[in-house]
Parts: structure tokens; sequence; C-alpha cells
């Protein structure tokens, strides 16, 4: 049996963006109840498809085609993937050296819109103008001035062109203590998307494990804490 591992979360996607995925030979493994289920392959850079495994659709084919006839945008979807390290790896999912030694993306970009990302509350913190560009990192630090510009040159950038699609955020899937689904990559792009209005912005899912299941209920409480401490 393959381990299929499942996000905490569920993501409306376009069902446009589901439906020209091939079916995974893995369909008849699926083990949740939702109805679109999508598994994301094993990438170790999300837009070098050459090295890697492509995106399948584990479940759901029916809904997307009734969801594109009837011009529906979005559709509620689960994620899953097939971890890269042991059943009972625990470390990796939590200890950052190991997450990047293992991580892989999905192959596609999918549309989700960044207000439903906001709404779950799975940014680890909310970039605006205020606070954009400051990190703890002495070697990123900048000035105000500098800063401010940058901001304002992005929110500029998605005013006149909308979002662009060559730069997804990605969303993590287990990331904390390897039960909860965070925004790793792309706090800023959020803020300003969010910012100008935009309701539809381009996204990459990855992954690296899952905590053992006797440790999930746990795990899932502390992980809930540790994002609203983070927030």
């Amino acid at each position: 049996m393959t381990n299929i591992c499942y996000s905490s979360e569920i993501y409306h996607l376009d069902p446009q963006d589901l439906f020209v995925l091939k079916d995974s030979v893995l369909k008849d493994e699926v083990n949740v109840s939702d109805e679109v289920v999508l598994l994301i392959g094993h990438n170790p850079i999300w837009i070098d498809k050459s090295t890697g495994t492509p995106d399948t659709l584990l479940k759901g084919r029916a809904i997307l085609e009734k969801a594109i006839a009837d011009k529906v945008p979005y559709v509620p979807v689960r994620i899953a993937f097939i971890p890269k390290i042991g059943r009972f790896d625990f470390l990796s999912p939590m200890v950052r050296v190991l997450r990047y030694k293992h991580k892989f993306y999905s192959s596609n970009i999918y549309h989700i819109d960044p207000f439903e990302i906001r709404a779950k509350k799975i940014e680890r913190n909310f970039r605006t103008e205020s606070n954009a560009y400051q990190f703890s990192n002495p070697k990123y630090k900048m000035d105000k001035e500098q800063r401010l510009s940058m901001y304002e040159k992005l929110k500029k950038s998605m005013l006149t062109n909308g979002y662009n699609d060559r730069f997804p955020i990605d969303i993590m899937l287990c990331r904390i203590l390897g039960v909860q689904d965070t925004l790793n990559q792309g706090h800023h792009r959020m803020g300003v998307a969010i910012d100008c209005n935009i309701h539809r912005i381009a996204v990459v899912f990855s992954a690296v494990g899952q905590a053992p299941r006797p440790l999930r209920p746990l795990f899932r409480i502390m992980a809930r804490l540790a994002l609203i401490f983070k927030q």
C-alpha cells in the first residue's frame, strides 16, 4: 500500500488547471472522502519538469468537468503527496535543514483566491507596507526608503499587470510539525495582492513528509498555536 499523505487544508482551485492532468495510477488507493484530490509529483524545482514527475489527478474528473461546463471559478481540492522520507521519520518535516534537503514541488501551478489563503490563517506572518522586507537576518537588512520602494514597485506592477504567474507563491503541505500546511514563500506577494484587491494568484505546492499518525492529534494543536504566535 502506497503511503499517501494529505494536506491539512482544502484549497479552492481553478478546475481548468486540474482537468488537464492525467489520472493517477494510484486512484484506487485514495482514503479520503473529498470529491477532488490532486496528487503532486516530485520535482526539485517546480519550473523544471525535465527531472521530476508530473502532478496527476487522484479523484474528481467528473466533478471538474461539470464545474468547467457550469463556469464555476474554483472547486474545493484536497492535496495529496507521497513523502520521500520513511513513515516514522518525524524529524525531517520539523528540522529546517532536513526539510529543505527532502523538499519537492508540484510540477504545475494552480490558481487560487489570496483572500481564501488569508481566511485560512496559514500565513506565518502578514506582510504590509509598514513591515515590508524587514528580515531578522542582517544580510538582507534594508533602510526604510529601500523597503518602501520595493513594496511600491511590486504594488504598481500588480495594479498594472495583475499577478505574474511566473512567480507563484509556495504553500508547503504539513510544514509545521509534519501536520499543518503553511504559506512557505510569497508573503509579500500575498500582502500586495490583497492590498490591490486581486482575487486570482498562482500557487505551487511543496512537501516533505507527514508526522506519524499517533502524534498527529497533539501536533495539530501545537502547530495551530505556533501559527498564532508567529502571526
